[in-house]
Formats: C-alpha cells, sequence, structure tokens
C-alpha cells in the first residue's frame, strides 16, 4: 500500500513542535532559572526553583513524546501514528495555530486510509 501524502507533514510538524519547545526550553534554563534564584528572597526561592523546575520537565516530556512520534511514522509504526494523536491532543492548547493544526492532524491520522496504511505495514 502507497504511503499517505501527508505524513510527512505530519513529522515536520512533530519535529517543529519538538524544536520550539526545546527553544522554549533553553529559554527557561538560559533566562528564567538564574534571573529568578538570583532576584528573589527568602521563602520565594524554593516556590520559584520548583516552578521552573516543572515547567522544564514538562518541555523535557513534550520533546520526548514529538520525537518519537515522528520517529514512529517515519517507521511506520502504528504506535507513531497513536503518539502523534496524543501528540497533538497535547498541542490543541496552543492557540490559534497549534489548534487548528492539532485538529487537522487528529482528523487526518484517524482517516480509514491512513488507520489501515499503519495496520498493514506495521512490523
Amino acid at each position: 500500500m502507497k504511503k499517505p501524502d501527508l505524513l510527512m507533514l505530519v513529522v515536520v510538524w512533530e519535529f517543529l513542535t519538538a524544536f520550539l519547545a526545546f527553544i522554549g526550553l533553553l529559554a527557561i534554563a538560559i533566562l528564567a532559572f538564574p534571573d529568578a534564584t538570583a532576584s528573589m528572597w527568602g521563602s520565594a526561592i524554593p516556590g520559584a526553583i520548583f516552578a521552573l523546575s516543572v515547567g522544564i520537565l514538562i518541555l523535557i516530556s513534550y520533546i520526548i513524546i514529538s520525537v518519537t512520534a515522528a520517529v514512529g511514522i517515519i517507521k511506520d509504526q502504528e504506535w507513531g501514528r497513536v503518539l502523534s494523536i496524543v501528540h497533538a491532543a497535547f498541542t490543541l492548547i496552543a492557540i490559534p495555530v497549534g489548534t487548528i493544526i492539532s485538529v487537522l492532524i487528529i482528523i487526518y491520522l484517524t482517516r480509514q486510509d491512513v488507520t489501515e496504511y499503519f495496520r498493514l505495514n506495521t512490523k
């Protein structure tokens, strides 16, 4: 069965969002984290460190999910399609562009021909 045409656009979107999350991760680690810990006093420091650490963990998880989904789609694996749907669901909160693209990805990846392609090509 021929590979559906728009799957490579989904892969590009996965890698693009991973790159943007990586930029956000760097921004927190380089800009926000040192500034927050240097300019706060007393009991505000642990709260700032905790909040920024949670943000860093969320971004790292998002990057891992995104890159893993892209690799799964490239390898024609069903888990890559499912993980890409999960990634699109997480990206729904990125209003307005992320929401529109995520809805389109969810609709595309749940179409019968795409689902059948992954079902037949999973090794």
